[in-house]
């Protein structure tokens, strides 16, 4: 049962385990690690939510069936009793073990903790970023331990700060909304006369 039950988790994204929880494959996008200079592989990771959900679904059950080369009724039955021994192996110490998905285990409040089995990520390694691809690494000035790093600045030294940072100031900012708002009741009256004339 756990090969259709990892194929229908791949290929569908989810997989329902009634009254346990929901495993979900969720995609994660590629990481750099400019620090180390280091470039991780996109990898999907595998995450298991512990919720109520409903009994399975018509299209897992067709899909079982299809699988088993048995009919609907059969596949059902028989997921029903694979479904009984994970539950009785989630009350034991070791858990219950989804072959090629991962360990499911109880807890004494109740909680369900999931180990997924190897990862993509342990079967990918990352890559070593080649010097010219690294970003250069800039040193980083002590901060001072004086009250000087704690007062407030002037007027003139944010404007310095605003200068060089390329931001506009405050003062020297102005609002214009009001040639839009004259720029589109012109347009407004042109499509009037245009409509009407």
């Amino acid at each position: 049962m756990n090969q259709y039950l990892h194929k229908y988790l791949v290929l569908n994204q989810k997989l329902s385990i009634p009254d346990v929880g929901n495993l979900i494959i969720e995609p994660h996008g590629a990481q750099l690690d400019v620090n180390n200079g280091l470039l991780f592989a996109p990898a999907p990771a595998l995450h298991f939510k512990q919720e109520p959900t409903a009994t399975a679904d018509k299209f897992f059950y067709d899909f079982l069936a299809q699988e088993m080369g048995v009919d609907e009724v059969v596949a059902i039955r028989s997921f029903h009793d694979y479904l009984y021994t994970v539950k009785s192996a989630l009350n034991t110490p070791q858990g219950a073990h989804l072959s090629g998905i991962g360990q499911l285990r109880k807890e004494n409040n109740g909680y369900i903790l999931f180990t997924p089995e190897t990862t993509l990520n342990e079967l990918m390694p990352q890559v070593k970023l080649s010097p010219a691809y690294q970003l250069p690494q800039k040193e980083v000035a002590p901060l001072p331990d004086d009250d000087d790093a704690h007062r407030e600045l002037t007027e003139q030294e944010e404007e310095d700060i605003r200068e060089l940072l390329g931001q506009e100031s405050q003062e020297g900012k102005a609002d214009y909304w009001w040639v839009y708002a004259i720029i589109l009741l012109l347009i407004g009256i042109g499509a009037l006369l245009f409509y009407y004339v």
